[in-house]
Formats: C-alpha cells, structure tokens, sequence
C-alpha cells in the first residue's frame, strides 16, 4: 500500500511539472534582439498653436541627447489637431529620430489635455541603418522643452 502510495505521488508530482513546464511563465521573458533606448529631445523650434482648431499642425526640431546628456543624434515631431476638446487637444503625431547609428520612425495619438507634461505611447512604424525593419513601442513624456522617449525595441 505504501509502495502504491509513494508512486502514485511520484506521477503526480511528474505530471505536475509537466504542466508547469508547459503553461507560460506570467512574466516573459525578454526575446533575444529586444533593446532599450533611452533619449532626451531638447526642442529648440517649435510648438503647439496657442488657440488650437481642429486640422492646425505644428512641428518641432530638436537635438538628440543620450541618458547621461552626450549628443545622440536630432529629431522632429509633426502633429496635427484631430478633435478638440473643452480639457484640451487630442493629436496625432509623427517623430522622426536621427540617432547616431541610424534613423526610427514613430506615430501616435496623443491626449493633450491640461498644461502638461503630457504622456502618450508610440508605435515604432520603422527605421534605417541599425534600425531597419524595427519594430516596437515607446513610452513618451513631452512637455514644453523636451521630450522623453524610452525605446523597447522587438
């Protein structure tokens, strides 16, 4: 009897391991090629129309920097007002990104309301040189003189 209980739990602590090594984990793990860039865009041209309407666009131009402030390269932002509200603006948005090792394309639909900063996810739509045929998202935080862009890169 005990012999009979002692393999019926080790099957079952086999086949529990089955599953477990079967189910995926709840946090994946990051795939080989994924990388993360980190930039600040000091914006030195451009803002937004100071009494927006709907169809009004703006673009901004601004140099580049790394996370500890060296020159990574310039980019700019194009958006264009496609709803107003009584909060604010929504607006969608495309940035062009000259890093030092190639060029990433970026667009996103972003809530504009109040003073700011404002935060909006972007889709990475492409790139050129090391970033050709990338793919992705990024973390977006804007205010009036820069912008925040955190990078994750599939």
């Amino acid at each position: 009897m005990r012999r009979q209980a002692a393999a019926v739990a080790a099957v079952a602590a086999v086949a529990a391991t089955a599953v477990a090594v079967a189910l995926p984990s709840p946090q994946p793990a990051a795939a080989a090629g994924e990388k993360t860039l980190a930039w600040t865009a000091v914006h030195r041209t451009g803002s937004p129309p100071e009494h927006p309407k709907e169809g009004d666009t703006w673009s901004v131009y601004a140099d580049l920097q790394g996370p500890s402030g060296e020159p990574a390269g310039d980019g700019s932002a194009v958006c264009t007002v496609v709803l107003l509200r009584y909060e604010g603006v929504v607006a969608q948005c495309r940035y062009v990104l000259r890093g030092n090792d190639g060029t990433l394309v970026l667009e996103s639909m972003e809530n504009r309301f109040g003073r700011g900063p404002y935060r909006a996810d972007a889709a990475v739509v492409g790139g050129t040189g090391a970033y050709a045929g990338a793919k992705g998202e990024v973390r977006l935080t804007i205010d009036d003189r820069r912008t925040l862009y955190r990078v994750q890169l599939r």
